[in-house]
């Protein structure tokens, strides 16, 4: 299962790179439409399951193992790394998620968050929120100057 989650960091750096409101949602679009199977196979397990919680559970941790896989050198993944993949799950991943409209957005959201900070060091304070929220939140200029 997410074989190919990892693929979602493949342009981490350029996907971070001087984030402004208009990048942004341009970036998204364009993640959102290279990763839309990895996502619609992600809601989709947790959708048809029984059990809910642990399907999403079990995904959450299939995500984390490819995270690992494609950035852990020597079983570690630097700090530094760390960093830009947990800024790519709050500016990318965890809105795309909720953005699906997936009836388990939420508590697939709520998974991953949970097996992250379980996982992975410096992440025990992350946090997620919404497409709409965070784009709100940019200033398109700044007094007049940008």
């Amino acid at each position: 299962m997410l074989e190919q989650a990892g693929t979602m960091f493949d342009d981490m750096e350029a996907m971070l790179y001087r984030i402004k409101k208009k990048v942004y949602q341009e970036r998204m679009e364009q993640f959102r439409e290279k990763n839309q199977e990895i996502f619609a196979e992600m809601t989709g397990v947790v959708e048809q399951a029984a059990d809910r919680e642990a399907a999403a559970a079990q995904v959450a941790e299939a995500l984390a193992d490819a995270v690992e896989q494609r950035f852990a050198k020597r079983g570690k993944i630097s700090g530094r790394s760390q960093m830009d993949i947990n800024l790519m799950m709050i500016y990318y991943v965890f809105p795309a998620i909720l953005l699906t409209q997936s009836e388990c957005a939420v508590l697939l959201a709520d998974a991953i968050r949970d097996e992250w900070r379980r996982r992975f060091r410096d992440s025990a304070q992350l946090q997620y929120t919404t497409f709409e929220e965070l784009s709100s939140n940019f200033q398109e200029k700044f007094l007049g100057l940008f």
